[in-house]
């Protein structure tokens, strides 16, 4: 194991930057954190609101990864509970189970809906006898193996709320990591019996910090020395000389300031880790980076004077008479994230940066959430207490189908800094679970220390883990 004298740079005190500088913070190296929030914990932070504690957007913890959860157990002791996964899905005007069981399929979509469902599955594996259709997008690895009806009638509307471009765009592999396993045989097995060995995207129960998923990386920070962390301090350009970087340059108070690091982690966006180096990259490079989207988000809190809204954790809207996504109450997920005798629900718009909705005023936009929720009949307007809206920016990479390309170009360019390497969910534009964003942050806590691990082998089995 390699002595290292120098401090390490971490870019982004997320989650994946929080882990690696723990893991090496646990091996005796120095190491300082930058980042531009003047909070730590990135996406995966608790918020605390008026006696209140919200996720943004809900992560429950779920791992096969033994160390992982160790490591967990060990800076949470307590702390963690089991929870019985209970979801819905507003679909066509009327909420039934999700993942979808029988009786509430036939409610939700009748039974002549139901039986077309089952005849386009039905003519997809005929038609897959004489032929394999390609699988170039999203679209087409559905359809695959669900049929059109069930794609035209799920998958299309919800995806594309969520990600703001038509399915056909999307790639194919971003199909098979997010419902990898889950077929029509599958869901049909789940909607008839309890399925034991079901995917993850179907796992009925899951761990989770009773005082919010943020207590993982405010546990990290807590053991690091004082002065590790810096926030305020967005990271504007990354200065190299041959093969290392030579210095990481932050802005602090209005002015720049620079430190020259052993070696760099870099967890915040690629795209603006190739956007900060000085000299510039070669064009090319410049190009395929800017070609790599992300998607936001507006979360709206709503605290409210009632004990309960719904017994679920998540209620997924599909149809566009709803513009919101997604919701979740985090007192279903413990009772210690509210007050007894009330609730507070998250709501998740999903948009880009320029849309009308992102830049909506405050007001405006919870107003036009707090009259929906009550046309749903989950609230009633009289009962809210208070709001919060956060503006959530590159909160997902975007699987546009030429992403994979641009990808391998900036990371065979990223490669040849010695000292350099990019870990966590925007470093490596890799959407997955929290579970390996600390793998990530391990793995590449040990590069430092001598190890060879290829951060990008991990997830890339493609299995779904809900985030």
């Amino acid at each position: 194991m390699s002595k290292i004298e120098t401090p390490v740079a971490v870019l982004g005190a997320g989650l994946t930057g929080l882990t690696a500088a723990w893991k090496l913070n646990q091996s005796g190296a120095p190491v300082r954190l930058f980042e531009a929030d003047p909070f730590i914990g990135g996406a995966s932070r608790t918020v605390q609101f008026d006696g209140f504690r919200f996720d943004l957007g809900g992560h429950r913890f779920y791992t096969r990864n033994r160390e992982v959860l160790d490591l967990v157990d060990a800076l949470l002791p307590g702390e963690i509970i089991t929870v019985p996964r209970q979801s819905r899905i507003y679909i066509r005007g009327k909420f039934a189970d999700y993942p979808l069981s029988f009786f509430n399929a036939l409610s939700a979509l009748g039974p002549v809906t139901s039986l077309g469902v089952a005849g386009s599955y039905g003519w997809e594996r005929v038609k897959q006898l004489f032929r394999t259709p390609p699988e170039n997008s999203f679209e087409d690895w559905v359809v695959s193996r669900f049929g059109r009806r069930l794609y035209e009638i799920y998958f299309k509307p919800y995806s594309e709320k969520v990600w703001g471009i038509p399915c056909h765009e999307l790639g194919a592999d971003f199909a098979a990591q997010r419902i990898k396993g889950l077929s029509f045989r599958e869901a049909v097995k789940n909607m008839l019996f309890r399925n034991r060995n079901a995917p993850a995207t179907l796992a009925s129960r899951f761990l989770y910090p009773k005082l919010g998923f943020g207590r993982i990386p405010e546990a990290m920070a807590a053991t690091l020395p004082p002065g590790s962390i810096e926030l305020n301090s967005p990271v504007v350009r990354l200065e190299h000389e041959g093969r290392r970087i030579r210095s990481v340059v932050c802005r602090r108070d209005g002015r720049e300031e620079a430190f020259a690091p052993s070696h760099v982690i870099g967890t915040m966006p690629i795209t603006d880790i190739v956007r900060g180096l000085s000299p510039a990259a070669p064009r090319e490079v410049i190009e395929a980076a800017a070609g790599l989207k992300y998607r936001d988000m507006v979360i709206l809190f709503i605290t409210l004077n009632r004990p309960q809204v719904t017994p679920d954790h998540w209620i997924y809207f599909s149809t566009d008479d709803v513009f919101f996504g997604r919701i979740h109450e985090p007192k279903n997920w413990s009772a210690d994230m509210a007050p007894a005798d009330k609730t507070g629900i998250v709501v998740e718009v999903f948009c880009f940066e320029d849309e009308a909705v992102f830049q909506e005023a405050e007001d405006s936009i919870t107003r036009r959430t707090v009259k929906r929720l009550t046309e749903l009949k989950l609230i009633e307007e009289g009962q809210v207490n208070g709001t919060m809206v956060i503006h959530l920016k590159k909160a997902y990479p975007l699987y546009v189908r030429d992403y994979m390309a641009r990808v391998k170009t900036v990371f065979d360019y990223m490669r040849g800094f010695e000292n350099f390497q990019p870990a966590g969910r925007n470093g490596l534009y890799r959407y997955t679970s929290g579970d390996y964003y600390i793998e990530m942050g391990l793995r590449a806590a040990e590069n430092v220390l001598g190890a060879q691990h290829d951060l990008m082998q991990i997830a890339a089995e493609k299995e779904y883990a809900e985030k």
